[in-house]
């Protein structure tokens, strides 16, 4: 075996991370001043000011699906994923930079920019994701996905503050133009091999037939562990977002302190996402993806019990830490477990319902705790509920079976079913 088949491509890694960089650049900003930039243009119109916050998942749902299939046809034309994700990256940098203004020119103004926005952000998903699994090795991908983490959150951490030090508009500008760093170091750094094995049928299959054709070939568990992986996936989302939307209110109904004293639970689970990712994704190359991600979803329902038990906010910031770390396991550990059998010529559109799939899980864990907790009269009990998701999710990946979607075994997979995810 050569030299280059067993050493860890760090420097691609790392390249191939700026791709989470872009999301931990963006993502602060746009939860910290969109809604005030929405509420300043419409007023206490609340409802209104709903509906244009849900833009984002509208144009995720056209475009995500739309973007991922495209990048399939591009693939098997010989033209590359990667078109499409500088093109996504520029969208989002012109968004980024007329946002701040944009609300002089009214209402259409907002929307003009927030369009160009979300849709560069939501163009680049899929096509990103499948193009990381087409340009590392099965072997390192973990590492790969840990690296794309790892800068997620140190660019959250870093947006986060540069938000509250400068304001919303030297941060927005500054971060345009780190978007358009990623799209040039992309556009230096990253060769794509062209393969003409790509079926042409297939890349010229309708894209929500294409979607859809997925999606049933996931329902029906026709690839082993597909559904189990898809199922963790959901659960691991939903965990994550019942601790994001509801921790604030959660933490002032138990610890007595104000709303932005939660802040630092988000700060912990920023930090211990930080320390956790490069190590997650070391662990899922040495022991196995699906061994980490078990151990991840174990610590993880170990640290909810404990922080259910805890009386005061700062050893809960700890465990919130852990928590987070643990985190890193199954969130690095999922993707290239879910990708691994799927065909190169297919992973354009599986990669776009990996990203719906998490998409589904925020939407649905909303609705899903605030009913919880209506029953209950309290959010007493949300480490509770989040350690009973994470345990599902530990049966879940209980159910893939062994060897599954393990490094290595994706070109046999591939060999002996192109068409299974058709």
């Amino acid at each position: 075996m050569s030299d280059s088949a067993t050493r860890t491509p760090y420097l691609l890694c790392a390249l191939l991370g700026l791709g989470g960089l872009l999301f931990g650049v963006t993502g602060p900003l746009l939860s910290n001043f969109i809604p005030p930039i929405v509420r300043g243009v419409l007023g206490e119109e609340r409802t209104l000011i709903g509906l244009v916050l849900a833009l984002d998942n509208v144009i995720m749902f056209v475009l995500v699906p739309w973007s991922g299939s495209l990048s399939d046809r591009f693939h098997a034309r010989g033209q590359g994923r990667l078109p499409i994700v500088l093109a996504g990256l520029v969208l989002a940098a012109v968004g980024m930079a007329v946002l701040p203004a944009s609300p002089a020119l009214g209402l259409a103004g907002l929307l003009g920019a927030m369009v160009v926005l979300y849709a560069g952000i939501n163009l680049m998903r899929a096509p990103f994701q499948a193009l990381v699994a087409d340009l590392v090795p099965s072997r390192f991908r973990s590492f790969a996905t840990g690296s794309v983490t790892f800068q997620m959150c140190v660019g959250a951490i870093v947006f986060l503050m540069l938000g509250r030090l400068l304001g919303m508009g030297p941060a927005f500008l500054i971060a345009a133009l780190s978007v358009l760093g990623i799209a040039l170091a992309f556009l230096l750094g990253v060769r794509e091999a062209r393969d003409g094995r790509a079926e042409a049928e297939a890349a010229e299959e309708p894209t929500f037939r294409a979607l859809f054709g997925a999606v049933g070939a996931v329902a029906r568990g026709t690839v082993p562990g597909l559904r189990a992986i898809f199922m963790a996936a959901l659960l691991l989302q939903v965990t994550f977002q019942g601790f994001a939307s509801w921790f604030v209110l959660h933490g002032t109904e138990r610890f007595g302190g104000r709303p932005e004293d939660m802040s630092v639970g988000f700060i912990a689970w920023a930090m211990g996402g930080v320390a956790g990712a490069l190590p997650a994704g070391f662990i899922g190359v040495r022991m196995g993806r699906r061994n980490a991600m078990l151990a991840g979803f174990a610590l993880m329902a170990a640290s909810f019990i404990a922080l259910d038990r805890v009386t005061t906010l700062g050893p809960a910031t700890a465990l919130l830490a852990l928590a987070s770390a643990s985190w890193t396991l199954p969130a690095v550990n999922a993707y290239p477990l879910f990708i691994e059998p799927v065909p190169q010529e297919r992973r354009g559109v599986l990669a776009a319902l990996f990203v719906l799939c998490l998409a589904l899980g925020g939407g649905i864990g909303d609705p899903l705790n605030g009913a919880l907790f209506d029953l209950q009269g309290s959010y007493r009990s949300l480490f509770v509920v989040l350690a009973g998701y994470t345990a599902a999710a530990f049966v879940a990946v209980l159910l893939v079976p062994r060897g599954a979607g393990e490094a290595g075994t994706g070109q046999l997979a591939a060999d002996q079913g192109a068409t299974k995810v058709q």
